[in-house]
């Protein structure tokens, strides 16, 4: 189907084409241009004008939805050769009296092409009947021509007009002259009506037609001095080339009228990127409306809560300001969630469908960005207070864990100790050395499970970190270290939360066993200050370098630690120049 369409229109616009060339070149070589002014210059004037419409004919199709302007650019490019045709015709009687009635078709052409701007369609009612008034003209004039012109072989040397039923020279000249008269009236009525309203309307409509009105003027003005010329015999000279200008001007004016608007299109789009971080109404409205040249344009948010419309300044919308009015118009942007939005516009735009449906896409691509980003944020925000609360109830748990192994299992072990001791005490002095010596190696692997214990309990929570606090937690990680370890604390006198002082101390020891053990350092220098409301921890170390986090290593426990209370860590490590590993943490609440 788009195929056969393709190739209809190809072959219009080429008959229309040849046509012109075509009768161009037979008057030429014929000499005969009949009332047509004469001359090769002219003749490339008339190729020039129909290839103009040609060739717009074939824009217009590519970017007008409606396929009706082209169509009649095209038949306005095939009769205005109509003409040129006239002399080559007139030895015959049947076929001269059509081409001169046609002669003058592509004018209402034109003029309906005129009134479809740019949509392609006719809208007002006063446009179909100025349609209706030009054709009833043409219809008239058309039957004339075959019914009273009947001109003798002498005057234009051809043949009868078979069609004449009731020859008369002078009906024939009298309604040629009312053909003009008329077209000229209806010619004016659109050029006054088209101006007035350019002149009268807001700058959305001016950008939008900015060349037809001046098109239509020139034309009048060339359609008055023919009609003159044509009454009275009179010589125009170099003004005669008027007319045939200001007709090459409309299809220009009408395919960059509507290039024009597409323009517009392509910058709405860019009223996304405007808006790719968050829809800020007032940007929204103030970009929208200095894209669209509409300066008075407003838009209207829907608020959930107040089932209405608001300002962009979070005023709600007067009354009727809704409701269309002289020169405005209004869209209503919806989804499938509910309203978003209402554009109060010019309603020279409402013009372009193809505008307004690129500024609805736009915001509502803005809209579910924004939309996203918000549930985006909402659901990381979730993540995290998540994690926070499972880090929380972790620490808990190991407390508890620890508390228990210390209060509980610790303290029966240790009095198992007492009285193992107490029991190889009676042992010896019944002099049963054999009993001695095995209560003595079972109080040794007593103390051996008892020391194991606490290094489970201080692994599964740090006591110093309960009965002391953060610096004397890492001091002792600093003598327990096989390097030699600088400690510098400074978190204030308000000490940090349990969690983040947890999260630290466990990370500090990580990287001062990746020091000892991977980095073969020698010096190890561990910094923790606390800044408004930021922790930051620095450990470096003099190792051999090149430590990166990767997956299953112990830096990578180390992020996912500090990440958990929605902290940040970094790793700065090149060959031979040793490790540094920083680490930041806010601090949102600090326990007293």
């Amino acid at each position: 189907m788009n195929a056969a369409r393709i190739t209809v229109r190809a072959l219009a616009v080429i008959i229309a084409i040849a046509s012109n060339v075509a009768a161009q070149v037979v008057s030429a070589v014929t000499g005969e241009y009949g009332p047509r002014p004469q001359g090769i210059g002219w003749g490339i004037v008339f190729i020039v004008v129909g290839l103009d419409y040609a060739v717009c004919a074939i824009i217009a199709w590519r970017i007008v939805r409606s396929p009706v302007p082209g169509w009649l650019m095209v038949g306005a490019s095939f009769f205005w050769a109509a003409g040129a045709w006239y002399p080559v015709t007139r030895p015959d009687g049947w076929l001269w009296p059509l081409v001169e009635g046609v002669t003058d078709l592509w004018a209402p052409l034109v003029g309906i092409l005129v009134l479809v701007y740019p949509t392609g369609r006719l809208v007002a009612r006063f446009d179909r009947g100025l349609v209706i008034a030009v054709f009833v003209a043409f219809i008239v004039r058309f039957a004339g021509i075959l019914c009273f012109s009947s001109p003798s072989p002498v005057q234009c040397d051809c043949a009868t007009n078979v069609y004449a039923v009731l020859p008369s020279d002078d009906a024939d000249f009298w309604l040629g002259v009312a053909w003009r008269a008329v077209g000229l009236a209806l010619m004016l009525t659109v050029a006054v009506r088209l101006t007035m309203r350019w002149f009268l309307s807001t700058l959305p409509a001016r950008r939008v037609a900015f060349v037809m009105p001046l098109a239509i003027l020139l034309w009048c003005y060339g359609t008055v001095q023919d009609s003159l010329s044509f009454a009275f015999g009179w010589e125009s000279g170099w003004l005669q080339f008027i007319p045939p200008i200001a007709i090459a001007f409309i299809p220009p004016a009408f395919v960059g009228g509507v290039l024009y608007a597409r323009g517009l299109r392509s910058r709405v789009a860019d009223l996304v990127i405007v808006a790719r971080d968050k829809v800020d109404r007032a940007l929204w409205e103030t970009s929208l409306a200095r894209t669209l040249h509409d300066n008075s344009l407003r838009v209207y948010w829907w608020d959930e809560q107040l089932r209405g419309y608001e300002t962009s300044d979070g005023e709600r919308m007067p009354d009727g300001a809704s409701r269309d009015r002289p020169g405005r118009s209004t869209l209503a942007i919806d989804s499938d969630q509910g309203p978003i939005a209402l554009i109060e516009h010019d309603v020279a735009l409402s013009q372009d469908a193809r505008l307004l449906d690129a500024v609805s896409s736009a915001l509502l691509l803005s809209v579910d960005n924004d939309r996203l980003r918000q549930r985006l944020e909402r659901t990381l925000q979730e993540v995290r207070e998540s994690r926070l609360r499972i880090v929380e109830e972790g620490y808990l748990a190991r407390r508890r864990l620890e508390r228990d192994l210390h209060d509980g299992s610790q303290q029966q072990l240790v009095s198992l100790a007492i009285g193992l001791r107490i029991a190889a005490t009676k042992a010896q002095t019944a002099g049963n050395d054999e009993v001695v010596a095995d209560l003595e190696r079972a109080s040794d692997q007593l103390a051996d499970a008892l020391r194991e214990l606490r290094e489970l309990a201080r692994g599964i929570h740090p006591t110093v970190l309960t009965d002391g606090d953060l610096r004397s937690a890492i001091e002792e990680l600093a003598l327990r270290s096989h390097l030699s370890v600088e400690v510098s604390v400074d978190t204030g006198d308000d000490r940090l939360s349990e969690v983040i002082e947890e999260t630290i101390y466990f990370s500090v020891a990580e990287c001062l066993t990746n020091a000892a053990k991977h980095a073969a350092a020698r010096n190890c220098a561990v910094t923790v200050t606390r800044t408004g409301g930021t922790v930051s921890v620095i450990v470096k170390d003099d190792g051999r370098g090149g430590a990166r986090i990767e997956a299953g290593g112990g830096l990578e426990g180390v992020r996912d630690r500090v990440e958990a209370v929605d902290g940040h860590a970094e790793v700065q490590s090149v060959v031979g120049l040793g490790t540094i590993i920083e680490l930041t943490i806010p601090v949102p609440v600090a326990a007293g």
